[in-house]
């Protein structure tokens, strides 16, 4: 009986040694190991999201994704519940945000910012689980706008599109081709145009110096000549104010010699006329005949006939 009692004993301490041992771990990793929980309220696709996925706090690991669940009120929320280490300071100001890793697909959660001066969520809040509201972001804007980009690029790789561009491809060759065929010619324009450009531009060197001799003249030139138009003005009309004058002071003499000496002038012009046309005639008989006119006409001599 002594030797069943010892064993029994030993047993039981043996099976107390294990049940301490099995706490004592449970215990040390507990101690170890322990997270706040928080739930992320997302109202966008969480495409590439998995149980298990990192949650980092300003890009540092801090937790992971415990589980995924969609709310059963409103189909279109999905809730992803994660675990982080005690120290991370969510504020009541902190973002989460739903970041891709790489090319890979793979989604994490990123948690964003947070002021010095607000207080931890996890203290701020009366819920069991605090929760936060995901902002989206520009990996889910991407996806969200991956469908339109998709619709457009199929827009614009269309049937007709593709015709199009291959026409534009096809003008293009015959344009170069036709540029290769003409090469000589274009080279003869190309040089008749650059002998046009220096044309002009000596043409152009010539207007810049007449510009600048006008420019002189109106500056040097122009007023010493405006000073002199100006001058003779003042002497022109000094000139007209004195016949004026002299018109004013004979104007009686005038309109006599209108009235009377006028009538006396025509018949004196009418005799002057008639004698410059006497003087032609005479002049004209002097010049066809001066024997005539000086010494008159003889009568033609005849020889007498011997009988």
């Amino acid at each position: 009986m002594e030797t069943r009692a010892s064993y029994v004993l030993i047993g039981a301490f043996v099976m107390i040694v294990i049940g301490a041992a099995f706490l004592y771990i449970l215990w040390l990793g507990q101690a170890q190991r322990e997270y706040d929980e928080y739930d992320i309220i997302f109202t966008e696709r969480v495409s590439g999201l998995s149980v298990g996925a990192a949650v980092r706090f300003n890009g540092i690991q801090k937790g992971e994704v415990d589980t995924l669940s969609i709310d059963p009120e409103d189909p279109s929320i999905v809730i992803a519940r994660v675990h982080v280490d005690k120290d991370t300071p969510v504020k009541t100001d902190t973002k989460a945000e739903l970041e891709l890793v790489g090319f890979t697909g793979l989604a994490i959660i990123q948690f964003v910012g947070g002021s010095a001066d607000k207080p931890l969520l996890k203290e701020a809040s009366e819920d069991r689980v605090p929760t936060i509201k995901a902002d989206a972001s520009g990996f889910a804007a991407f996806l969200e706008g991956s469908g339109d980009v998709l619709a457009q690029a199929n827009r614009l790789l269309s049937d007709e599109n593709i015709e199009g561009i291959a026409s534009i491809i096809s003008n293009v060759e015959t344009l170069t081709g036709a540029f290769a065929e003409n090469s000589d010619e274009i080279g003869t324009t190309l040089k008749n145009i650059d002998a046009i450009t220096a044309d002009l531009a000596e043409v152009t060197d010539k207007l810049d110096a007449a510009a600048t001799g006008l420019q002189t003249f109106m500056e040097e030139d122009a007023p010493a000549t405006m000073a002199e138009v100006e001058a003779l003005l003042q002497q022109s009309r000094a000139l007209v104010e004195d016949l004026r004058g002299i018109a004013d002071e004979n104007r009686s003499s005038i309109r006599v010699f209108a009235d009377q000496g006028l009538g006396q002038v025509a018949p004196a012009l009418s005799e002057a006329r008639r004698l410059f046309r006497t003087l032609d005639a005479m002049l004209r008989e002097i010049d066809r005949d001066p024997n005539a006119y000086f010494f008159g006409e003889r009568a033609p001599e005849y020889a007498g006939s011997d009988n």
